[in-house]
């Protein structure tokens, strides 16, 4: 997660100390985006201390009820540490502050069918967990938000490729489809494993009530993909883990290879706000293209190949 806030030995002393810890040294943890986060090396252990940059205080107790939800329901994520005798986040410089026990194990960028198969059921499991009343009911990049894209006349060709994406998901995505608590950016470095044994999935930044079935393809998306080519047989290995713990409605099947459509086309918009609306002028500018080549590759697929492949062992 990037530093967007810079912290002292001095300031992670008096944030820790609501938490009756001792910190021996602390490093920086990079990478992501949102987040200021600090590896903490305590006598009790290792944390991870983030200050929430871009979160209200009340969407970051919204984050932190969540996370002490999924473990009542033992379900495997980060593990928030309560402050004492305070409410469940505190601020500190005026921004939420949260305190999540350090997860060993590491992110794999290419994950084997087996290690697929573990993730599937893990995220079968999540979506039986019940959704609380707080969680949005939309996506935070879902169609909803194109418009922030489109008719910008930043990039005609791309806007207007992004409005057929729209046109075509909103008239092909039943809206009776199963929804529930869903993770939202199952990427490969969303998800923590050890010696190929799965341990976590951690950043539920993107968590709402959503689509199952979009959660599935977005964890086609994150986990299934080489060289901008989502490989079926890999969507296969996660699909038929997922199956193991919870059977998807013919429906859902149906349009699975639309929601990976619609998880590359969401992220590629994503992308391209970022990079061109929010903050223009970094190294990014150009990233939102390969997202876009994955949602036209996926919608090449023929839906009779897409569901022979995916969901081979049924036929």
């Amino acid at each position: 997660m990037a530093r967007y806030t810079q912290l002292h030995q001095s300031d992670i002393q008096k944030i820790t100390a609501d938490y009756n810890l001792v910190v021996t040294r602390f490093e920086v943890i990079d990478g992501g985006a949102g987040n200021s986060s600090y590896l903490l090396h305590t006598g009790n252990g290792k944390y991870v201390l983030t200050v929430c940059d871009d979160k209200s205080l009340s969407d970051a107790a919204n984050m932190g009820h969540l996370l002490l939800l999924l473990k009542t329901h033992n379900f495997p994520a980060t593990r928030l540490l309560p402050p004492i005798n305070q409410p469940v986040i505190t601020k500190y410089r005026n921004k939420p502050v949260m305190l999540k026990a350090y997860v060993n194990g590491q992110v794999c960028e290419n994950l084997d069918d087996d290690m697929l198969h573990q993730v599937g059921m893990e995220m079968a499991r999540l979506h039986e967990v019940p959704a609380p009343d707080f969680l949005p009911d939309k996506h935070a990049y879902g169609l909803q938000v194109f418009s922030n894209v489109i008719g910008r006349n930043i990039n005609t060709e791309y806007e207007s490729w992004l409005a057929k994406q729209h046109d075509y998901l909103k008239q092909n995505i039943l809206s009776s489809l199963p929804c529930g608590l869903i993770h939202g950016d199952l990427f490969y470095d969303n998800v923590i494993f050890e010696e190929k044994k799965f341990r976590a999935i951690i950043d539920f930044e993107e968590a709402c009530h959503y689509y199952k079935a979009f959660d599935l393809g977005m964890g086609i998306l994150g986990l299934c993909v080489e060289n901008a080519t989502v490989v079926l047989d890999k969507a296969h290995a996660l699909v038929s883990g997922y199956q193991q713990v919870r059977k998807l409605e013919q429906t859902e099947k149906e349009t699975l290879q639309i929601f990976v459509q619609y998880a590359a086309a969401a992220t590629s918009c994503w992308r391209f706000w970022k990079y061109h609306i929010d903050t223009p002028g970094t190294d990014n500018v150009n990233k939102h293209w390969q997202m876009m080549q994955i949602a036209e590759d996926v919608s090449n697929i023929s839906k009779t190949r897409f569901l022979e492949a995916v969901f081979e062992s049924e036929k």
